[in-house]
């Protein structure tokens, strides 16, 4: 599925990194909409797996990526948090506008199938 490939941009590190370097918020955006709409189509193919290994991937490697830093990146910029801190924060916030997309998505499809059926 190449698709599911996106996941292996480390969005949840893209984020931060951009607000940090360029002062937009434009990194969050990419991050949440982006996503989002990664996971809305992998659920409506029924492929929900993808988009748990998916999310594990793409916060191990932006997990990575803040650990190997370090308390350099940043410079304070997100005090009190670190950025590995940071990234586990953006991360459950994914999740918390993942799951409703994923359960809106699951259940228009099968409400197609229930309306196809009858």
């Amino acid at each position: 599925m190449k698709r599911a490939l996106l996941y292996l941009i480390p969005f949840a590190w893209l984020g931060p990194y951009l607000d940090w370097k360029e002062g937009s918020i434009l990194g969050y955006a990419l991050f949440l909409f982006g996503l989002g709409a990664l996971s809305y189509s992998l659920a409506r193919i029924g492929k929900p797996k993808y988009i748990v290994i998916g999310n594990l991937v793409t916060f191990g490697i932006s997990y990575g990526i803040a650990l190997s830093v370090g308390e350099g990146y940043g410079e304070g910029y997100f005090k009190p948090l670190t950025a590995s801190q940071l990234v586990l924060g953006v991360s459950v916030l994914n999740l918390v506008v993942q799951i409703p997309i994923v359960m809106n998505a699951i259940q228009n499809k099968v409400m197609k199938k229930g309306v196809r059926g009858t």
